[in-house]
């Protein structure tokens, strides 16, 4: 086998993104947009509704998340790295991207001025 082909496929090397990572999330996204319509019932779904909030506000989402993943890697070094405490940085860093995500849209809906109907355009001179 040739060392080129070998090290695309070296499942130890988790840095970089290897060929057939990338193959595989390009065939999992075709495959979703090709066979999921967008209208499906099962969108609806509130258990759906957080990660459909996270995806509205993606960028602020990802952000917060690469911080996160800091914090994270130092509270389990320091600290604990036991399978629980784990489990508690990981559940609680998806709550917090999904509050932010849910303040974000709160935030940008509370920003737009309700219309006022009371007030009607002046009428143009002419």
């Amino acid at each position: 086998m040739p060392a080129w082909l070998v090290d695309a496929f070296n499942p130890n090397d988790k840095t970089n993104l290897a060929p057939y990572r990338l193959l595989h999330f390009i065939v999992l996204a075709f495959f979703i947009t090709r066979f999921m319509a967008r209208d499906w019932p099962g969108l609806q779904w509130r258990i759906f509704l957080p990660v459909i909030k996270c995806g509205q506000r993606s960028l602020e989402v990802f952000c917060l998340g690469i911080f996160l993943a800091v914090v994270a890697h130092v509270v389990l070094v320091e600290v604990s790295n036991m399978i629980w405490m784990q489990v508690f940085v990981s559940v609680l860093g998806i709550v917090l991207m999904t509050l932010l995500a849910y303040y974000g849209s709160w935030s940008k809906n509370a920003d737009k001025k309700p219309p006022n109907p009371s007030t009607s355009p002046m009428p143009a001179r002419g």
